[in-house]
C-alpha cells in the first residue's frame, strides 16, 4: 500500500513538472513571437511620410522590408509583452564643443553633418493612433517655422514631451494642458509665446518644465500659475522676457517645496526684490541668475539656500564685496560670480568651500592677494580669476596653489590680473593642467624647465608679457593654436 502511494505521488509530481514546463515554454514562445501592432506600424509609416529625412536615418521604417516588426525600427521602443509602441526617440544629437580639444575645422564638419541629419517637414496626426505612447522626443530638429500641433494635446498617455531646439514658432497651444499624465515638458529654445499660462494647471504631475526663449511677457501671473504645479522639481525660464514682472501681493502664497533647479537667466531683471519667492526655496540645488541686470549687494537672503551646489550670478551688476556667508556653502560645487563689479578681497574663508569644483571670479574689481587657502580645495578643477586687481608676484599665486588642489587642477585663467615676476619652478606641480592663460600681465624672465612636466597641457596663452627665450618642449605639446613663438606670444 505504501509503495502504491509513493508511485502515485511520483507520477503526480512528474505531471506537475511537465505541465509547468509546457506552460513556461508556451509563455516564452508567445513572448518571442510578439510583433508590433499593424495599426501602429501604419501610423509610424504615415508619420514618416510627412517628415524630411535628408540622411535617411529612418531607412528601417519601410513598408516593404524583411524586418516588418516596427519594434525593431530605429528610435522605436515597444512594450516587451503587449508590443504597443511606447517611446519614440527621434532627437538629433547636437555636436559638442570643447574649447580645449575641438578643432574648429572638425567642429564645422560635425555641424554640417548635424544639419544634414536633422528631421524636418510636418508632424502627422497619425501619431494619435499610438494610443500607448508615453515618450516623444523630437528635439534638436528643424520643423521650418511651423506651429506646435494642437493635436499633441490629445495624446493623453504622454509622460515625456521634448520639442526643444526644433524650430517651432507661434503660440504655445493651450491644448497641451490636457496632458494630465505629463511629467516632463521641454519647449525651450524655439520662437514661441504665450498669452497666459493657465493651461499649466492641467499638468498636476509635471516635474520638469522648460520654456526657455518663449516670450512670457503677456503672462503677468506666470509665477502664480507655475506655483500650481505641486510636483515641480526643475524650472527653466531663461530669456523669457520677464523684466516687467511685478511681484504678486501675497509672497507667502508661493510654495515650491519640491523645486531643486531654477534657471531665470537672461531676463534683464534689475531689482532683486522680485526674487523674494526664491529665498524660501530651501531644497534648491541649482540656481542660475546670470545675464540679468541685478544691482547692489548680493542679496543676503540667498544665505538661506544652504543646499546649493550650483550658483551662477555671472554678468550682473553686483557691486559689493563677496559676502562672508557665501563662504559657508560647504555643498557648493560650481560658483560663478564673473563679470560683475565685485570689490574688496577674497576672504581666507574661501577654504570652507570644500566641495568646490569650479570657481569663476573673473572680470570684477577684486584686489589684494589670492588666499593660500584656495590651495586646500582638493576637488577644485577650474579657477578663473582674470581681469581683477591682484597686483602680486606670480610666484605667490603658484605657492597658494601648492596644496592638494595641484593634483587635479585642469584650468587656470589669470589674464589681465596685474601679475608680475618670473614663473616659478613649482608650476610643474600642476600635473593635470589642460589650459593655462596668463595673457597680458607683467610676467618676466624665462619659462622654467619644469614647464616640460605639464604633459596634459592643451591650451596655452602667455602673450603680452615680458618673457624672454623659448622652451623647446612647448613645440611638442598637443596644444590647440597656442604654441611657443607666435601663438604663445613670448615677449
Amino acid at each position: 500500500m505504501m509503495m502504491m502511494m509513493k508511485k502515485k505521488q511520483g507520477s503526480l509530481l512528474r505531471i506537475i513538472i511537465a505541465v509547468t514546463l509546457t506552460l513556461l515554454l508556451c509563455f516564452l514562445t508567445a513572448d518571442s513571437e510578439v510583433r508590433c501592432i499593424e495599426s501602429e506600424r501604419h501610423a509610424l509609416l504615415n508619420f514618416k511620410q510627412h517628415l524630411t529625412d535628408p540622411s535617411n536615418r529612418l531607412a528601417s521604417w519601410a513598408a516593404a522590408t524583411s524586418d516588418v516588426d516596427c519594434c525593431h525600427w530605429v528610435g522605436v521602443v515597444c512594450h516587451n509583452r503587449t508590443s504597443h509602441v511606447l517611446q519614440l526617440h527621434l532627437r538629433t544629437f547636437y555636436p559638442l564643443y570643447d574649447e580645449l580639444t575641438t578643432d574648429d575645422a572638425q567642429y564645422e564638419a560635425q555641424w554640417e553633418a548635424y544639419e544634414r541629419s536633422m528631421f524636418g517637414g510636418k508632424i502627422n496626426p497619425s501619431l494619435l493612433d499610438l494610443k500607448h505612447l508615453i515618450y516623444l522626443d523630437l528635439s534638436y530638429n528643424y520643423f521650418g517655422g511651423t506651429h506646435i500641433p494642437k493635436f499633441l494635446g490629445s495624446m493623453g498617455s504622454l509622460r515625456y514631451l521634448n520639442l526643444s531646439h526644433a524650430g517651432f514658432v507661434g503660440l504655445i497651444p493651450h491644448q497641451l494642458g490636457n496632458l494630465s499624465n505629463l511629467h516632463y515638458l521641454d519647449l525651450g529654445h524655439n520662437n514661441l509665446y504665450v498669452k497666459n499660462l493657465q493651461w499649466l494647471s492641467g499638468l498636476p504631475l509635471l516635474q520638469h518644465l522648460d520654456l526657455s526663449s518663449a516670450n512670457l511677457s503677456q503672462a503677468s501671473d506666470w509665477l502664480q500659475e507655475i506655483n500650481k504645479l505641486p510636483s515641480l522639481s526643475e524650472l527653466r525660464l531663461s530669456y523669457c522676457h520677464l523684466s516687467g514682472f511685478i511681484p504678486p501681493p501675497i509672497p507667502s502664497s508661493i510654495n515650491f517645496s519640491s523645486l531643486t533647479t531654477l534657471d531665470l537667466s537672461d531676463n534683464s531683471f534689475e531689482n532683486t526684490s522680485i526674487l523674494f519667492w526664491v529665498f524660501g526655496l530651501h531644497n534648491l540645488v541649482s540656481l542660475d541668475l546670470s545675464w540679468n541686470q541685478f544691482q547692489g549687494p548680493i542679496p543676503v537672503h540667498l544665505q538661506n539656500l544652504t543646499s546649493l551646489r550650483h550658483l551662477d550670478l555671472f554678468w550682473n551688476e553686483f557691486n559689493s564685496s563677496i559676502p562672508n556667508w557665501l563662504y559657508s556653502f560647504s555643498h557648493l560645487e560650481f560658483l560663478n560670480l564673473g563679470s560683475n563689479s565685485l570689490q574688496g578681497r577674497i576672504s581666507s574663508a574661501i577654504g570652507n568651500l570644500t566641495s568646490a569644483i569650479s570657481i569663476d571670479l573673473s572680470f570684477n574689481e577684486l584686489e589684494g592677494k589670492v588666499p593660500r587657502f584656495l590651495g586646500s580645495l582638493c576637488k577644485l578643477r577650474e579657477i578663473r580669476l582674470s581681469y581683477n586687481e591682484w597686483g602680486q608676484e606670480i610666484s605667490e599665486i603658484f605657492e597658494s596653489l601648492s596644496g592638494c588642489v595641484s593634483n587635479g587642477l585642469e584650468i587656470l585663467e589669470m589674464k589681465g590680473a596685474q601679475l608680475s615676476g618670473p614663473i616659478p619652478w613649482s608650476i610643474g606641480n600642476l600635473s593635470s593642467l589642460r589650459s593655462l592663460d596668463l595673457h597680458m600681465n607683467q610676467i618676466n624672465g624665462t619659462l622654467p624647465q619644469s614647464f616640460g612636466l605639464l604633459s596634459k597641457l592643451e591650451s596655452l596663452n602667455i602673450g603680452l608679457n615680458m618673457l624672454e627665450g623659448v622652451v623647446k618642449q612647448l613645440d611638442s605639446y598637443p596644444m590647440t593654436g597656442n604654441k611657443s613663438g607666435k601663438g604663445a606670444g613670448v615677449h
